[in-house]
Formats: C-alpha cells, structure tokens, sequence
C-alpha cells in the first residue's frame, strides 16, 4: 500500500505519528486485497472470510452496518472497537450505516449477561442518544454515513408479521444460547422480550439489506439470526463480522465496562485518556493497538517485537496515539506526555494534588475507606489494592504498604496507576 508508509521504516518513538497520518490518509484507490490487510487484525470471527473477499471484489461499493443501543449516555473504547472496523469500510469509500437501537435499547441486549437488564423508557433512551453522535465524531465521519433510528421500522411491527417471521425461526436458534441456558438453569429471569431480542435485530438487517454486519464478539448469535432471517426470506444474506471484547484497563480480565470502573470514556480530558491507557498492563498494548489504529496483518510480528524490545516506550505512543485521534491534535498529545513524564516518571508532583489529613497512628486503609470521595473505589477493590502492592508511597521513599499501615510523616503515595495523594498528618 504504497500511500500509507511502513511501519518499519519509522523510528519506533514516532510510531504514533505514522499511525495518526494513516488515521488521516485519504484511502481513495485501496485495493480489495490491501483492505483485507487492514481489517483482518480488526476481526475475530467472519462468516465467512470467503464471501468478504469475494464481495468485496465483485462491487465497487458494498453497505456496511453497524447497531448501538444507546442504554447508557456514555461511549467508551469498547464500544468503539466495531465502530472502528466500520471506519476502515467507511475510510475505503464503501456505504457505512449506522443504527441507533432506540427500540431496541428499551429492552437491552442480553448477549453474555447473567441478569435481566432494567426495563429503560423511551424518554431515557432519548437522553442517553442524545451526544451519541457527537461523542463518535471524532472516530468516524457521522455526515457522511447513513444514520438510522430502528424505532421507525420495529415500532410498526404487526403480530401478524411477528408470527409469520418467528414461525420460520427455530426455538433452537435462540435457546442454544449459553447465556440464557445458564439463566434457566439457575433460576434467574429470563424474560420474553429479551428471548425475541435476537429477532429484532435480526429484523434491522432485513429492513436495510446491507452486504455485511459488525459487532463485538458478544454479538456473533444475533447476528447469525440476521442472516439467517434474510436467507429464509430470499434475500443474499449478509456477511457477519465480530471483533474482539476489549478487556478493561485494570488487567483483571474483565472486558471494559463501566460497571467495573475499567473504562476510558470517549468524553474523558486528553489528559485523563493518555493517563488511562497508561495504566493498562503490557499484555493488553497490542490488543489495544490493533483495536483502534490501523495495522496491516504483516505488521502484527514488527510490532510485538517493539513491544518485547521496550514495553513503556511503546505504551506511551499507544497513549499519544489515542490523544491525538481523539483531539486531532498531535501537538496535544506530545504535551500529555510531558506532563505525564514530569508528573509521574520524574515525581515531579503538582502542588494542586488532592490532599488527604489523617491523625497520628491512623491505618491508612481505614483513613482511606472513609473517604469514598478520594479514590472513588468500593472496600473491595481498595483492600485488592493494597493486597497487589498498588498502594505505595512515592516520595520521599518509595515504598509498597500494607492494609495495616499507618503514617507518621507527611508523604506522597499512590494509590493504583494514577491516583496521587499528599498525605497530610494532624
């Protein structure tokens, strides 16, 4: 792809800018052959890789779809990671639409959850839309895709139509589902709505009779209905596309959720995104490189040796990267560096750091749960804290602390990646 510079060829301290002018790059003339390059690291799973590449091949635009349903006010980078392989399609001169779930966010996606999801009104869905758009701006180009509201088809739904589809969809499609056989055999709350939930979104594929739909790996049985469906009623059916969950910045294992307070929120300072993605742990910078820039699959090798060679160089240009995609400012990231190297590389502590009195002779962990406004975590998650070593002093001599400790002396601690504390005492 000769527009698009090698990777190899780059000094790897300034990997972020090639991967921000990629970003940018006017991907006008790609051939089928160099997008799959692309959008091979971006997908986990494909039915089927064949029919993508044979597509992609026969037409010169194909239409692209994507769902969100906005049950919540807030997109984070896990739920851009589809919207980012949507981009490729998007940047590569193909159709892109988008779908607003506002019908379908009413009853909430079950896919992987183990509890019936709270009932949302349309007026809450209507709030939580609201800067959907807004907050995907920056990621990918909202003017030119085609955005649709699956309300204006769903809601005009006829049990006639309903029984007519579902009698040609077999119970075991949807049964087979783990998730809802844990929940059956457990007792939990299954609920008929969120049975046909599948078959909803199996119906937004059949209104728009797009090429291909994308979607987290969570999604892969709805969308395997959505071609099912098409094909029963005689239509070519779609290609699915699934990219991985991105697991959350803690290194839990967990994916990201806000739920878990593993998140970086696309709303978040450029200061608090370069901080965030700092704090994940090294095995997650190549998942997190591959999620959100654009890498050919023969430069996946290259770029894990960089990563072997020098793990916090490379973490940092994955954290000037995601700055500097979200603000389109690669001045703005190089300044989050500084700062970030000045503030927690050097120690060089802001005097404006967050300060916490504690008497004489107090166990810090106990000062520390009294004060939820500090460090924003439940007693669990501080006691785990302080258990991994997280809770330390930092100045003036570095020291791990325990769930027994007390503080004599005025200090500096930090407590997990970020959050720094002058400890003050009576």
């Amino acid at each position: 792809m000769e527009f698009l510079s090698l990777l190899s060829k780059n000094d790897p301290e300034t990997l972020h800018k090639t991967l921000y002018e990629r970003f940018l790059a006017d991907w006008k003339g790609i051939t089928p052959h160099e997008l799959l390059e692309l959008l091979h690291v971006k997908i986990e799973q494909a039915l089927t890789f064949d029919e993508l590449a044979d597509r992609l091949n026969k037409k010169k635009k194909i239409s692209v779809k994507l769902g969100i349903d906005p049950t919540g006010p807030d997109v984070h980078l896990g739920h851009l990671v589809p919207i980012m392989l949507l981009r490729q399609f998007q940047k590569a001169g193909h159709v892109v639409n988008l779908i607003i779930g506002d019908f379908t966010a009413m009853i909430g996606d079950p896919s992987g959850r183990n509890t019936q999801r709270e009932a949302l009104t349309s007026a809450q869905v209507a709030a939580n839309k609201k800067t959907y758009l807004k907050q995907i701006g920056p990621y990918l180009d909202v003017k030119t895709a085609r955005i649709h509201h699956n309300s204006k088809w769903l809601s005009k739904l006829t049990a006639k139509r309903i029984l007519a589809d579902l009698q040609m969809i077999p119970a075991s499609s949807v049964l087979q589902r783990e998730d809802f056989r844990t929940r059956l055999e457990t007792g939990d709350p299954l609920s008929m709505a969120e049975l046909l939930y599948s078959y909803l979104q199996g119906t937004d594929s059949v209104e728009l009779v797009c090429d291909i739909e994308v979607g987290g790996r969570d999604q892969f049985l709805n969308l395997a209905l959505g071609r099912d469906l098409m094909r029963v009623k005689g239509m070519e059916p779609q290609i699915n596309l699934t990219t991985p969950v991105l697991e959350g910045t803690d290194g839990s294992g967990k994916k990201m959720s806000k739920s878990y307070g593993n998140y970086i929120a696309l709303t978040m300072s450029a200061e608090d995104i370069f901080g965030k993605t700092m704090s994940i742990p090294d095995t997650l910078i190549t998942p997190y490189f591959k999620a959100f820039a654009d890498i050919r699959k023969t430069e996946i090798s290259y770029l894990e040796e960089l990563i072997r060679q020098n793990p916090l160089e490379m973490k940092k240009q994955l954290a000037q990267f995601m700055v500097a995609i979200a603000t389109k400012k690669l001045k703005e990231a190089l300044v989050q560096r500084e700062a970030f190297e000045k503030k927690f590389s050097k120690k060089e502590f802001d005097v404006d750091l967050p300060t916490l009195v504690v008497a004489q002779g107090t166990v810090l962990f106990e000062a520390l749960k009294q004060e939820k406004g500090v460090t924003k975590a439940s007693n669990t998650e501080l006691f785990r804290l302080f258990e991994s070593g997280a809770v330390r002093v930092v100045d003036p001599i570095e020291r791990a602390l325990s769930v027994k400790d007390s503080l004599d002396a005025p200090c500096v601690i930090r407590v997990g990646k970020k959050l720094f504390l002058k400890i003050e005492i009576e």
